[in-house]
């Protein structure tokens, strides 16, 4: 190689290396400052924009409790709403009256979100006192110690202490729990007043009377009762003792009772007097009954046996009055019932007094309890009295009667209240005076045209 040709070899390799360290000075100068500046820069955009985002999550509510019934709206599921937050889900088909958790979908420009609203109850049921006034040893019903109670899931009533004195007289005050189905509770305080009652009512106007054959009598006539608490107490007249139809002298009880249970009870007599004899029983009058008494033993020999039970020796005894005393309107010996029944014994014939009178001493005589009915009010019936009984047959009280009404050719045979009313004949009674009747019909097992008693009657044991 020459030397020219040398020369200029190198300073192409100069010239060379000389851009080469220019653009060394220009890249160190700029463009790499350029680019770490857009390195950094989009750093930088990530790393705002990822804080943008975290701040957008951080203002969401991921889930939301409120009560039930409040206003619910997108300012709900945001710390503070961002202007391009919109809603996906339509609150407006959620019922915040309900109880429930519901899923929700909102978004904020192009992001969405998923949160769920649980709508609950934390409100106590409500309700106002009722005062109470009780007896001691009571205890009132809390449903009854309330009233305008409110609560969306209903609630459970109880006493908040079970065991409150309710033993104690004076005025108190116990409280009502409410608990709702969510288990919140309010607490009710009701005033109360405990009486203290432990005195029975007071019966006054009772005392010994006569009562005479025929009379018409009301057992509870003057008769009062009072008591310190109860306005209303209950007085009950036992006269199942008393034999309207037979001489004697029998207790009445009255029986008052107030609303505690407390009772006191007051024992009269009542004496039955002949009219005759107006309260004195004489030889003559128990020299009658004796002889009422022995024809009537002389007429069951020949229809009743020792293998009858007494609802058979009723029904024979009856269809043989029927059948062999006729009726006699005021034929009839209304001294006493024994001389009406030795009357209508000897001569067959009778009213409604004489045909009573031997139903009653065949009855007497037969062991079969039973009791003279008249009617009551008189008015009733053309102002005209009639006499039938009331048997004790098969564990109640029946009606029988012997004498024939109208077109009747039978006679009437263990009937009910309602029974005997029914069939006519004027049957109506004060029905205070007398003990309580059966009530059990028994009509179709029993046949008095053919004095029959059909093999399964319903006999009590």
């Amino acid at each position: 190689m020459s030397t020219y040709e040398h020369k200029s070899a190198g300073l192409t390799a100069y010239k060379i290396k000389r851009k080469l360290i220019i653009a060394q000075k220009v890249a160190s100068l700029f463009v790499i400052p350029l680019l770490l500046g857009l390195g950094i820069g989009a750093i930088v955009c990530v790393y705002v924009y990822n804080k943008e985002i975290a701040t957008l999550d951080r203002r969401v509510f991921h889930e939301v409790t409120m009560e039930y019934s409040h206003k619910v709206d997108i300012s709900s599921f945001f710390t503070e709403v961002p202007a391009d937050a919109e809603m996906i889900t339509d609150l407006s088909s959620i019922d915040t009256s309900k109880v429930g958790s519901y899923p929700i979908q909102l978004r904020i420009g192009n992001r969405q979100y998923e949160s769920v609203l649980n709508i609950v109850d934390l409100t106590p049921p409500t309700a106002n006192p009722v005062p109470q006034e009780i007896y001691a040893g009571e205890v009132p019903d809390p449903v009854a110690c309330v009233k305008d109670v409110f609560d969306l899931s209903g609630c459970k009533i109880e006493l908040e202490d079970p065991s409150f004195d309710f033993k104690q007289g004076g005025r108190h005050i116990f409280g009502v729990k409410l608990t709702d189905g969510y288990d919140n509770s309010s607490v009710v305080q009701i005033p109360v007043y405990i009486k203290d009652d432990h005195t029975p009512p007071v019966i006054s106007g009772a005392h010994d009377f006569n009562l005479t054959y025929g009379s018409e009598i009301t057992y509870r006539d003057g008769i009062t009762v009072t008591d310190d608490f109860d306005p209303n107490p209950i007085l009950q007249v036992d006269t199942s003792a008393v034999n309207m139809s037979q001489l004697g002298q029998y207790p009445v009880v009255y029986t008052a009772t107030d609303e505690c249970g407390n009772s006191s009870s007051v024992t009269v007599n009542v004496s039955i007097v002949s009219i005759k004899t107006a309260g004195a029983t004489t030889l003559d009058d128990e020299t009658s009954i004796e002889q009422a008494y022995a024809m009537a033993d002389k007429i069951l020999s020949g229809i009743v046996d020792g293998n009858m039970n007494d609802v058979q020796k009723a029904m024979i005894i009856f269809y043989w009055v029927r059948k062999h005393i006729g009726p006699s309107r005021g034929t009839s010996d209304y001294s006493s019932w024994a001389n009406a029944a030795i009357k209508a014994f000897k001569t067959r014939r009778a009213s409604c007094y004489g045909s009573w009178a031997c139903c009653k001493a065949l009855l007497d005589r037969a062991g079969i309890q039973n009791i003279c009915v008249t009617r009551y009010p008189k008015s009733a019936y053309n102002g005209k009295t009639h006499y039938w009984c009331l048997c004790y047959l098969n564990g109640g009280w029946y009606h029988c009667d012997a004498y024939p009404w109208g077109v009747a050719k039978d006679f009437w045979f263990m009937m009910t209240d309602q029974e005997i009313l029914y069939v006519g004949g004027g049957h109506v009674f004060n029905k205070d005076i007398y003990p309580e009747r059966a009530t059990q019909s028994v009509q179709r097992w029993v046949h008095p045209a053919t004095c029959v008693v059909d093999k399964d009657f319903p006999y009590k044991t």
